[in-house]
């Protein structure tokens, strides 16, 4: 039986992730393959997957390219070097910050010194909210409730910022819905390539929200928690059908009906006005259904390894 992994069995427990050192987390740095050091000392960790993309963009700069840069602050153990130690009243989780905005701008000027700013779409957001047991080294969702692991707004909900000079304006602001699975898609459509055909693309075309031509495609998103589907969102409207705390040893707890929210006037999730709007909550009913009937789940890749069960 395989056993799974804690914090308690963490080097140092919980205080690894407080004041964390190097030497305390046995992680590799790899290039493709190859370990190139050990343990990765990642207080230059930002730094050098910043340099990683700038030379991979001078390489490339009379091609096509194609980079995915995925940070590995702020997670959780948080490193900063020490040009960055006290530059944000935040703390450490700030400090953390401070040096990822510095990356990205070092990233967005070499495409400028290069003239490939207008050729290129940089495209930047992240994967979840707030991992808040963690508390101030977790980050904050201000207002939105819960955080990272929960479907509530605070786990889920993300800002995204686009950037293609001569393209896209700068400074618009828009609330309108998109989710991540749509960079995919409008990335293949800026590119002229074809989206395939041979398989069901969840990803919608954001070109007209981008350009301002026109309103974000996106008007459903479906909120998973591992294999289930936890809740939907139509327009303003969400409803969950399942609710669980993000952690914790909490089970969860089915809504029928659903418990419903109006995020444009409620975005912290506070009030349920399920009762008040039979009429929204049978239109994201039949909305779910006719989700579930055509999304078969696979085995989670996860649960298999970490040996849990199924």
């Amino acid at each position: 039986r395989r056993r799974i992994i804690t914090l308690a069995d963490s080097p140092k427990g919980r205080a690894a992730f407080w004041n964390p050192k190097v030497n305390y987390w046995n992680v590799p740095l790899m290039r493709n393959e190859r370990i190139v050091e050990r343990p990765a000392d990642q207080t230059t960790i930002t730094r050098r997957y910043t340099e990683e993309a700038i030379a991979f963009i001078r390489a490339h700069r009379s091609e096509p390219f194609f980079i995915y840069l995925a940070h590995n602050m702020p997670h959780v153990p948080l490193f900063r070097s020490k040009r960055f130690a006290g530059r944000s009243l935040r703390g450490l989780y700030g400090d953390v910050v401070e040096e990822i905005d510095w990356g990205v701008g070092e990233i967005l000027q070499t495409l400028r010194e290069l003239k490939l700013d207008r050729q290129t779409i940089v495209w930047f957001t992240s994967d979840n909210g707030p991992w808040l047991i963690f508390d101030e080294l977790g980050g904050s969702a201000g207002l939105l409730r819960d955080g990272k692991g929960s479907t509530w707004e605070g786990g889920m909900r993300e800002p995204g910022i686009v950037w293609w000079p001569g393209r896209i304006p700068a400074g618009v602001v828009t609330r309108e819905l998109a989710t991540t699975m749509d960079i995919y898609t409008t990335s293949l459509k800026l590119a002229g390539a074809e989206v395939p055909k041979d398989r069901v693309v969840d990803g919608l075309d954001l070109r007209p929200l981008l350009f301002g031509q026109g309103e974000s495609p996106r008007q459903t998103v479906y909120y998973y928690r591992g294999r289930r589907l936890m809740a939907i969102r139509h327009g303003p409207w969400k409803a969950h059908f399942i609710t669980q705390p993000a952690y914790g040893r909490a089970k969860p707890t089915y809504h029928d009906p659903p418990v419903l929210y109006h995020l444009e006037h409620d975005p912290s999730e506070k009030y349920n006005v399920a009762d008040k709007h039979p009429d929204v909550i049978a239109q994201l009913k039949r909305l779910a259904e006719m989700h579930r009937a055509t999304v078969h789940a696979p085995p989670s890749q996860l649960e298999i390894r970490l040996g849990s069960p199924r």
